[in-house]
């Protein structure tokens, strides 16, 4: 196994101590010669790749020191707009691109990509992150159409608000909401979440093009 990290080197180690057979390769979402760079390295030292998971995103756009801050279309500029679709979408797109030609070499097998529940139902979200993840929404049956030919299989994952990681960028306000309205009466846990995309990633044979709700039936 092969991940990326961007700044947090720290966080990298500490997967490493799990896993120490995996591998840790910085990367720079900003950057495509750095993402086809990386993908072409974890090909080469994992001898061939049968599956991808794009996770990250970004979901604050500006700087700020109050991680649940929430921006209205008003507080959406320019740069912020093109911030959030460089990494959310673009990156995504590419990294997903070089990685289906490093599967179709292996034979087959899967991509995920995670998006958000703000891409799927009307939640309340930052207009700009909600559009980022609507258009991963709208990449996943396009993909999955075209690269079916080479047996690769192209789902999104969409996780409703999870205990920690981006989810803390949510007002309690809406937190509350959340949570008076979700059938499970729970935050989702990022366990959960992942569990789903390894069964995606290392066992699917079948499901292709879909987004999946992981929401607890909000």
């Amino acid at each position: 196994m092969a991940f990326t990290y961007n700044r947090n080197r720290q966080a990298a180690d500490a997967v490493l101590k799990i896993c120490p057979s995996a591998v840790a390769l910085p990367l720079d979402l900003l950057s495509l010669p750095s993402i086809e760079s990386r993908v072409e390295e974890a090909e080469s030292v994992l001898g061939g790749l049968d599956a991808f998971v794009q996770c990250a995103g970004v979901a604050i756009t500006v700087e700020t020191a109050d991680p649940r801050a929430h921006h209205l279309m008003g507080d959406v500029d320019d740069r912020a707009w093109g911030a959030m679709f460089d990494v959310n979408v673009r990156s995504t797109f590419f990294a997903a691109r070089r990685a289906a030609a490093a599967i179709g070499r292996s034979g087959g097998g899967n991509i995920v990509l995670v998006g958000s529940i703000d891409g799927i139902k009307a939640a309340p979200a930052p207009v700009h992150y909600a559009a980022s993840k609507g258009a991963l929404a709208g990449m996943v049956p396009a993909m999955g159409k075209e690269l079916g030919k080479q047996g690769i299989r192209v789902n999104m994952v969409a996780p409703g608000i999870l205990e920690g990681g981006i989810s803390d960028a949510i007002p309690d306000d809406l937190r509350a909401q959340y949570l008076k309205h979700c059938g499970l009466k729970r935050l989702g846990r990022p366990a959960e979440i992942a569990n789903v995309i390894a069964w995606f990633a290392t066992r699917n044979t079948y499901v292709t093009g879909q987004t999946i709700l992981v929401d607890g039936a909000l």
